[in-house]
C-alpha cells in the first residue's frame, strides 16, 4: 500500500519546495528598484458604491535622474489617505514603471519558507523510509511531528503579530482613530467562495470614509464605535489583533 501513495508523498514534497522557492522569486522581483521620497500630488476618492468602501487613487511626484516623474497608482480601498504634499517613501522600478510600497515590518517570507522546506523534508523523508519498514512505525510519528510543528508556527505568527503591532503603537506608527461600524460587506475569495469583511465608517480630514478591515464576523452591532488603527507610512487601516471591543454601544 506505501508503495501505491509514495508517489504522491513525493509530488507533494516537491509541491511544497516550488510553491514556497516561487514565492521568494516573487519577492525578490517586488524589492527590485530604488527608494525614492514622493509627494503626494492628488487624491481621487469614490463613493459610488454606497454598500462598498471607498476607493482612494493617488497620485505621486518624485525626482528620477533630473526629472520629475508623475505615477498614478492603482485605486487602493482600506486606506485613510495621506494629504496633498505629503512625504512618503516609495519603491520605484524603472522597468516595469512602477511605485511599490516599502515593507512595514519583519518579513515572514523567510521563515515560512524554511518551515515549508523542513515540512517538504518530513513529508518525503517519511515517504521514503516508509517504502523499506513497517507503515506505522514511520507515518505515525511523522505525523505526529509535522501537526505539532504546524500548531508550534500558527502560536508562532500569532505572539509575533501582537509584538509587532504593540511595538508600531508605542512607537506612533500606529495612530487610533475612531470609526463606527456599518455592517460586512460580501466579497469572493480566490476559490469563489464567499466571506464577510467589516465595514466602518471613518471621519478624516474633513470627510467620511467607508473602510473595509479584517474578515469574519465580528461582536459588534451597527452603530458601535470601535478603535481602529492608521499607519502613517502609508494610511493603510487595520484592527488591533485578537482585540475585539466596542468602545461604545449602539443602543
Amino acid at each position: 500500500m506505501m508503495r501505491e501513495i509514495f508517489p504522491f508523498l513525493t509530488a507533494a514534497g516537491l509541491l511544497l519546495i516550488l510553491a514556497f522557492t516561487a514565492i521568494l522569486l516573487v519577492r525578490k522581483r517586488m524589492q527590485r528598484g530604488e527608494i525614492v521620497q514622493a509627494v503626494v500630488k492628488k487624491a481621487e476618492i469614490n463613493d459610488s458604491d454606497p454598500n462598498g468602501s471607498t476607493l482612494v487613487t493617488l497620485t505621486y511626484c518624485f525626482s528620477w535622474e533630473g526629472r520629475t516623474l508623475e505615477i498614478q497608482q492603482k485605486p487602493q480601498y482600506g486606506i485613510l489617505p495621506p494629504s496633498e504634499g505629503e512625504r512618503q517613501a516609495l519603491r520605484w522600478d524603472a522597468k516595469s514603471r512602477r511605485l511599490r510600497e516599502l515593507p512595514t515590518g519583519r518579513s515572514l517570507v523567510m521563515p515560512i519558507l524554511l518551515y515549508a522546506f523542513g515540512l517538504s523534508f518530513l513529508v518525503l523523508a517519511g515517504g521514503f523510509a516508509a517504502v523499506f519498514s513497517r507503515w506505522f512505525s514511520v507515518i505515525f510519528p511523522t505525523t505526529i511531528l509535522e501537526f505539532l510543528s504546524f500548531i508550534a508556527v500558527v502560536i508562532w505568527l500569532s505572539r509575533r503579530q501582537r509584538r509587532t503591532f504593540q511595538a508600531q503603537l508605542n512607537d506612533g506608527i500606529l495612530r487610533p482613530v475612531q470609526a463606527t461600524f456599518s455592517g460586512y460587506v460580501r466579497r469572493l475569495d480566490s476559490s469563489n467562495e464567499i466571506y464577510d469583511v467589516p465595514l466602518y465608517l471613518c471621519s478624516w480630514n474633513g470627510r467620511t470614509y467607508r473602510i473595509e478591515s479584517g474578515s469574519g464576523r465580528r461582536p459588534y452591532r451597527p452603530g458601535d464605535v470601535i478603535t481602529i488603527y492608521r499607519d502613517i507610512r502609508n494610511g493603510h487601516v487595520t484592527e488591533a489583533p485578537g482585540r475585539f471591543r466596542a468602545l461604545r454601544k449602539h443602543r
